[in-house]
Protein backbone atom coordinates (compact mmCIF):
# COMPACT_ATOMS: atom_id res chain seq x y z
CA UNK A 1 0.00 0.00 0.00
CA UNK A 2 2.79 2.39 0.93
CA UNK A 3 4.66 1.56 -2.27
CA UNK A 4 1.54 2.28 -4.27
CA UNK A 5 1.06 5.64 -2.52
CA UNK A 6 4.68 6.60 -3.13
CA UNK A 7 4.37 5.68 -6.80
CA UNK A 8 1.24 7.78 -7.14
CA UNK A 9 2.89 10.79 -5.49
CA UNK A 10 5.92 10.34 -7.73
CA UNK A 11 3.65 10.25 -10.77
CA UNK A 12 1.88 13.42 -9.63
CA UNK A 13 5.23 15.16 -8.97
CA UNK A 14 6.56 14.24 -12.40
CA UNK A 15 3.34 15.00 -14.25
CA UNK A 16 2.57 18.34 -12.57
CA UNK A 17 5.03 20.47 -14.64
CA UNK A 18 3.68 18.98 -17.86
CA UNK A 19 0.13 19.72 -16.78
CA UNK A 20 1.09 23.32 -15.95
CA UNK A 21 2.89 23.77 -19.26
CA UNK A 22 -0.04 22.26 -21.11
CA UNK A 23 -2.38 24.64 -19.33
CA UNK A 24 -0.20 27.64 -20.22
CA UNK A 25 0.01 26.56 -23.84
CA UNK A 26 -3.75 26.07 -23.99
CA UNK A 27 -4.24 29.54 -22.49
CA UNK A 28 -2.06 31.16 -25.15
CA UNK A 29 -4.06 29.43 -27.85
CA UNK A 30 -7.37 30.36 -26.31
CA UNK A 31 -9.64 32.83 -28.10
CA UNK A 32 -9.65 34.76 -24.83
CA UNK A 33 -6.08 35.90 -25.62
CA UNK A 34 -6.53 36.58 -29.32
CA UNK A 35 -6.05 40.05 -30.82
CA UNK A 36 -9.58 41.40 -30.96
CA UNK A 37 -8.78 45.05 -31.65
CA UNK A 38 -5.95 47.11 -33.15
CA UNK A 39 -6.11 50.77 -32.14
CA UNK A 40 -4.17 53.26 -34.26
CA UNK A 41 -3.44 56.89 -33.36
CA UNK A 42 -1.71 59.02 -36.00
CA UNK A 43 -0.41 62.50 -35.18
CA UNK A 44 1.25 65.10 -37.37
CA UNK A 45 -0.46 64.61 -40.71
CA UNK A 46 -2.59 62.46 -42.99
CA UNK A 47 -0.05 61.06 -45.45
CA UNK A 48 -0.49 57.55 -44.01
CA UNK A 49 -3.77 55.88 -43.06
CA UNK A 50 -4.69 53.60 -40.17
CA UNK A 51 -5.23 50.72 -42.60
CA UNK A 52 -1.73 51.22 -44.02
CA UNK A 53 -0.26 51.24 -40.51
CA UNK A 54 -2.05 48.02 -39.55
CA UNK A 55 -1.01 46.32 -42.79
CA UNK A 56 2.61 47.37 -42.28
CA UNK A 57 2.62 46.10 -38.69
CA UNK A 58 2.01 42.51 -39.80
CA UNK A 59 -0.28 41.97 -36.82
CA UNK A 60 -3.60 40.32 -37.62
CA UNK A 61 -6.91 40.21 -35.85
CA UNK A 62 -7.57 36.85 -34.16
CA UNK A 63 -3.88 35.95 -33.93
CA UNK A 64 -2.50 35.12 -30.49
CA UNK A 65 -1.47 38.08 -28.37
CA UNK A 66 1.63 36.11 -27.40
CA UNK A 67 2.70 35.75 -31.02
CA UNK A 68 2.25 39.45 -31.86
CA UNK A 69 5.80 40.81 -32.27
CA UNK A 70 5.69 44.50 -31.31
CA UNK A 71 9.38 45.13 -32.07
CA UNK A 72 9.05 43.71 -35.56
CA UNK A 73 5.87 45.71 -36.08
CA UNK A 74 7.63 48.95 -35.12
CA UNK A 75 10.49 48.22 -37.52
CA UNK A 76 8.11 47.43 -40.36
CA UNK A 77 5.99 50.56 -39.85
CA UNK A 78 9.14 52.71 -39.67
CA UNK A 79 9.98 51.65 -43.22
CA UNK A 80 7.39 54.14 -44.47
CA UNK A 81 9.31 57.41 -45.09
CA UNK A 82 6.43 59.49 -43.74
CA UNK A 83 6.77 57.81 -40.31
CA UNK A 84 8.93 59.72 -37.84
CA UNK A 85 8.23 57.79 -34.62
CA UNK A 86 6.20 54.69 -33.81
CA UNK A 87 5.25 52.75 -30.68
CA UNK A 88 3.42 49.42 -30.64
CA UNK A 89 2.12 48.10 -27.31
CA UNK A 90 0.09 45.15 -26.08
CA UNK A 91 -2.93 46.17 -24.03
CA UNK A 92 -3.90 42.90 -22.34
CA UNK A 93 -5.93 40.87 -22.72
CA UNK A 94 -6.76 41.44 -26.40
CA UNK A 95 -5.81 44.87 -27.78
CA UNK A 96 -2.82 46.14 -29.74
CA UNK A 97 -2.24 49.91 -29.65
CA UNK A 98 -0.14 51.65 -32.29
CA UNK A 99 0.96 55.29 -32.09
CA UNK A 100 2.52 56.92 -35.14
CA UNK A 101 3.99 60.40 -35.47
CA UNK A 102 4.40 61.47 -39.09
CA UNK A 103 6.84 63.79 -40.80
CA UNK A 104 5.70 66.96 -42.56
CA UNK A 105 6.83 68.07 -45.99
CA UNK A 106 9.08 71.12 -45.80
CA UNK A 107 10.86 71.74 -49.10
CA UNK A 108 11.53 70.40 -52.58
CA UNK A 109 14.82 69.14 -53.93
CA UNK A 110 15.60 69.54 -57.62
CA UNK A 111 18.56 68.49 -59.74
CA UNK A 112 19.88 70.15 -62.89
CA UNK A 113 18.26 67.28 -64.80
CA UNK A 114 14.86 68.33 -63.46
CA UNK A 115 14.33 65.43 -61.03
CA UNK A 116 12.34 66.30 -57.90
CA UNK A 117 11.95 65.04 -54.35
CA UNK A 118 10.06 66.26 -51.30
CA UNK A 119 11.87 66.42 -47.96
CA UNK A 120 11.04 67.15 -44.33
CA UNK A 121 12.75 69.81 -42.23
CA UNK A 122 15.60 67.43 -41.37
CA UNK A 123 16.33 66.49 -44.98
CA UNK A 124 14.59 63.09 -44.99
CA UNK A 125 13.27 62.33 -48.47
CA UNK A 126 9.52 61.66 -48.33
CA UNK A 127 8.59 61.24 -51.99
CA UNK A 128 10.36 61.27 -55.32
CA UNK A 129 9.37 62.26 -58.82
CA UNK A 130 6.28 64.33 -58.14
CA UNK A 131 5.29 67.74 -56.83
CA UNK A 132 2.16 68.89 -55.07
CA UNK A 133 0.94 71.90 -57.11
CA UNK A 134 -1.28 72.99 -54.22
CA UNK A 135 1.73 73.63 -51.95
CA UNK A 136 4.40 76.26 -52.52
CA UNK A 137 7.55 75.05 -50.75
CA UNK A 138 11.03 76.49 -51.13
CA UNK A 139 13.17 74.56 -53.62
CA UNK A 140 16.78 73.50 -53.04
CA UNK A 141 19.14 72.78 -55.91
CA UNK A 142 21.20 69.61 -55.31
CA UNK A 143 23.55 67.51 -57.39
CA UNK A 144 21.94 64.14 -56.71
CA UNK A 145 18.85 62.74 -55.02
CA UNK A 146 18.57 59.85 -52.55
CA UNK A 147 15.87 57.25 -52.00
CA UNK A 148 12.72 57.94 -49.92
CA UNK A 149 13.45 57.38 -46.24
CA UNK A 150 17.10 58.43 -46.62
CA UNK A 151 18.60 61.74 -45.55
CA UNK A 152 20.11 64.12 -48.10
CA UNK A 153 23.52 64.73 -46.54
CA UNK A 154 24.83 67.12 -49.18
CA UNK A 155 22.24 69.84 -48.60
CA UNK A 156 22.78 70.68 -44.94
CA UNK A 157 23.75 74.32 -45.50
CA UNK A 158 20.88 74.80 -47.95
CA UNK A 159 18.52 73.37 -45.34
CA UNK A 160 19.83 75.78 -42.71
CA UNK A 161 19.12 78.67 -45.06
CA UNK A 162 15.65 77.30 -45.86
CA UNK A 163 14.80 76.99 -42.15
CA UNK A 164 15.53 80.70 -41.77
CA UNK A 165 13.15 81.74 -44.55
CA UNK A 166 10.06 83.44 -43.13
CA UNK A 167 6.61 82.93 -44.71
CA UNK A 168 6.48 86.49 -46.03
CA UNK A 169 9.87 86.06 -47.71
CA UNK A 170 9.15 82.62 -49.13
CA UNK A 171 6.90 84.03 -51.86
CA UNK A 172 9.87 85.93 -53.28
CA UNK A 173 12.20 82.93 -53.60
CA UNK A 174 12.40 80.72 -56.68
CA UNK A 175 15.31 78.48 -55.64
CA UNK A 176 18.10 78.11 -53.06
CA UNK A 177 21.40 76.90 -54.49
CA UNK A 178 24.97 76.28 -53.32
CA UNK A 179 27.91 78.42 -54.42
CA UNK A 180 31.65 78.36 -53.79
CA UNK A 181 31.16 80.98 -51.07
CA UNK A 182 28.04 79.54 -49.42
CA UNK A 183 24.37 79.86 -50.32
CA UNK A 184 22.56 81.90 -52.96
CA UNK A 185 18.89 82.67 -53.36
CA UNK A 186 17.33 83.35 -56.72
CA UNK A 187 14.36 85.64 -56.38
CA UNK A 188 11.72 86.36 -58.95
CA UNK A 189 12.78 88.72 -61.75
CA UNK A 190 16.21 87.01 -61.74
CA UNK A 191 17.54 88.81 -58.68
CA UNK A 192 20.34 86.90 -56.92
CA UNK A 193 21.01 87.12 -53.18
CA UNK A 194 24.28 85.95 -51.62
CA UNK A 195 23.76 84.76 -48.05
CA UNK A 196 27.34 83.60 -47.52
CA UNK A 197 28.20 80.57 -45.40
CA UNK A 198 26.96 80.34 -41.83
CA UNK A 199 25.55 78.00 -39.19
CA UNK A 200 22.62 80.35 -38.68
CA UNK A 201 21.18 82.49 -41.47
CA UNK A 202 18.79 84.45 -39.25
CA UNK A 203 20.75 87.70 -39.53
CA UNK A 204 21.22 87.40 -43.30
CA UNK A 205 17.52 86.72 -43.81
CA UNK A 206 16.63 89.67 -41.58
CA UNK A 207 18.89 91.99 -43.59
CA UNK A 208 17.33 90.72 -46.81
CA UNK A 209 13.82 91.42 -45.56
CA UNK A 210 14.87 94.94 -44.66
CA UNK A 211 16.26 95.52 -48.15
CA UNK A 212 13.19 94.15 -49.90
CA UNK A 213 10.99 96.39 -47.79
CA UNK A 214 12.75 99.52 -49.04
CA UNK A 215 13.44 99.01 -52.75
CA UNK A 216 11.67 97.94 -55.93
CA UNK A 217 12.76 94.43 -56.84
CA UNK A 218 12.67 95.12 -60.56
CA UNK A 219 15.47 97.70 -60.18
CA UNK A 220 17.82 95.29 -58.38
CA UNK A 221 20.36 93.00 -60.01
CA UNK A 222 21.88 91.43 -56.91
CA UNK A 223 21.96 91.69 -53.12
CA UNK A 224 24.80 90.61 -50.82
CA UNK A 225 23.82 90.07 -47.18
CA UNK A 226 26.74 87.83 -46.27
CA UNK A 227 28.08 90.50 -43.86
CA UNK A 228 25.79 91.24 -40.92
CA UNK A 229 24.12 94.67 -40.95
CA UNK A 230 25.94 95.60 -44.14
CA UNK A 231 23.82 94.64 -47.15
CA UNK A 232 25.22 95.54 -50.54
CA UNK A 233 22.67 96.20 -53.27
CA UNK A 234 23.66 96.33 -56.93
CA UNK A 235 21.11 98.13 -59.06
CA UNK A 236 20.45 98.01 -62.77
CA UNK A 237 18.78 101.23 -63.89
CA UNK A 238 18.01 99.70 -67.26
CA UNK A 239 15.60 97.34 -65.54
CA UNK A 240 13.62 100.05 -63.75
Amino acid sequence: MKASTKSFKKFIFISLPFVVLLGLYSATQSALLDVDEIEVLITGGSKITSDEVIAASGILLSQSMISADTNKAESSISMNPWVDEVQVNKEWPNTISIWVSTREAFAYLVTLEGKFSTIDVNGIVLTSGKLDPSVDFVTLLVENLVEPGERIETAEMLLKAARGVTPDLQKWIKIISPTASGVRLELHDSVFVDLGADEDFTDAISDLRAVLGQVELMCIQSIDVSVKDNPVVERDTARC
